[in-house]
């Protein structure tokens, strides 16, 4: 568990955790990230808090969830799919 700095909200704090660890290649894209309960249970949070964390990760894009599978860590933003080589020039 990590030690709660006062001034920040806890879901904040989690959630930056968890895009360090993203970035740090712990969680890889396509990769599971841990659930809710997951998160209730390593630091010490409410559902609701875990739920926020897990909501803010979604909607900046960091995280898709898949009902009954999980939430996923999303493609990097700046890669972009093969260009269709019909494509005009």
């Amino acid at each position: 568990m990590i030690e709660f700095r006062q001034d920040r909200p806890r879901w904040e704090q989690v959630a930056d955790v968890i895009r360090e660890r993203i970035a740090a290649g712990v969680y890889r894209p396509g990769s599971r990230v841990p659930s809710e309960n997951d998160l209730m249970q390593e630091f010490g949070i409410a559902r609701m808090t875990a739920h926020k964390v897990m909501r803010a990760l979604r909607e900046e894009g960091t995280i898709y969830t898949v009902r009954g599978l999980g939430s996923f860590v999303s493609q990097p933003s700046d890669a972009k799919p093969p260009e269709d080589e019909t494509s005009s020039k």
